[in-house]
């Protein structure tokens, strides 16, 4: 193995871990550590759009280093690979909770997130609060059950 390709790793396992980090940090730190501070929305509110920032960035560098680790690797970048080869259908998985994790994160982060904000000014009990809640549980699931993937994957599959 290249030194490219043990980069590449090196900084898909630190987004990873930055990703999952701050998806873990919000619900079981931050939340619980702002419960009763009379700026709590605020500083929800402002937390999340910093994490959504460097989020979305960690997430665009672990797609492209994901993509990139397949070709250092010499793995073929090919349907047939990922449909035919268990290994590839391991992989295959990966790749649809990744894009599932970034189409529910895009509508929690750029939707639900915001709106339940403003309905939480109005009323603490509001439905969008709900669906904050779920997507972003639904979310770290997924992203856990990833890490599990890549961990497999790294030690030759199941």
């Amino acid at each position: 193995m290249g030194i490219m390709y043990l980069i590449s790793v090196f900084i898909h396992i630190i987004c990873a871990a930055f990703w999952i980090g701050g998806m873990l940090f919000l619900p079981l730190v931050l939340l619980p550590s702002i419960k009763n501070h009379p700026d709590r929305l605020l500083l929800l509110q402002e937390t999340g759009i910093r994490f959504r920032f460097v989020g979305w960035i960690a997430l665009l560098i672990l797609a492209v280093t994901g993509v990139l680790n397949m070709y250092l690797r010499g793995l073929p970048l090919t349907w047939d690979y990922i449909t035919q080869s268990s290994y590839g259908n391991l992989l295959g998985i990966k790749l649809l909770l990744f894009i599932a994790m970034l189409i529910i994160g895009g509508v929690h982060d750029f939707y639900i997130g915001q709106k339940s904000i403003e309905e939480m000014k109005i009323s603490d009990n509001g439905s969008l609060k709900q669906m904050a809640r779920w997507s972003g549980r639904v979310n770290i699931v997924l992203a856990l059950s990833m890490a599990f993937i890549g961990v497999s994957l790294s030690r030759g599959g199941f």
